[in-house]
């Protein structure tokens, strides 16, 4: 994986949630509810249809139970070949990494308790929106596709490999924001945790390559 690629994801993460917590959050949320392209069919249906095809309806730990066994067995028997072994590695480190992201991203949906914004717009009232057993911070679909992708394109040679792989997870927070299920910080702060974990997951992956090799 591309340390250089990581990095800079992580930092435009990081600045993305800050000027959301002290800027954009609210007056974003208000723009697009009073714009008249909330709740937008196109995203709402395509966002099921690709949470029905990664497997999120089924479960958030099925995707990366899945790039772990692949992942696991593809480099068992790729040992002929380079290229090979580097793709069940970068599917190993998918799976990895998704799953330290959900995981710290369950920890985080308990211990911030933020609203949503469908629920403070309903309500009326935005005195309160932080530990009141809340799901809003970090973002699940987040920490989800960016999990699973932001690996994927820090493993792929092309940038519009890289570009192609991102554009799930950035549609994938887009319709959560459209749909009134998350504030900015709340998609970006699962990106950075994503990308923080695909960090800390390289030097774990690049000895196992010199090991197996």
């Amino acid at each position: 994986m591309s340390r250089r690629f990581l990095v800079i994801s992580a930092l435009i993460a990081a600045i993305t949630m800050v000027a959301g917590l002290l800027v954009f959050d609210t007056p974003l949320v208000l723009a697009i509810h009073g714009s008249g392209i909330e709740n937008l069919p196109l995203f709402a249906n395509t966002l099921h249809v690709l949470d029905s095809a990664f497997g999120l309806h089924a479960s958030y730990w099925l995707a990366p139970s899945v790039c772990l066994t692949l992942g696991l067995v593809a480099a068992y028997l790729s040992t002929a070949s380079r290229l090979s072994r580097a793709l069940a590695i970068a599917i190993v480190s998918a799976g990895l990494v998704q799953a330290a992201t959900i995981a710290l991203m369950m920890l985080g949906k308990s211990t911030f308790g933020r609203l949503r914004p469908a629920q403070l717009l309903e309500s009326g009232d935005w005195s309160v929106t932080w530990f009141v057993g809340g799901g809003s911070f970090p973002s699940g679909h987040s920490a989800f596709y960016f999990g699973l992708f932001l690996p994927l394109a820090a493993s792929a040679p092309r940038m519009w490999q890289r570009a192609a792989l991102l554009v799930f997870p950035l549609f994938a927070v887009s319709a959560r924001i459209d749909l009134g299920k998350h504030f900015l910080s709340d998609v970006a702060a699962s990106a950075l945790v994503a990308a923080c974990m695909a960090l800390l997951v390289i030097p774990l992956m690049r000895r196992w390559q010199g090991r197996a090799s």
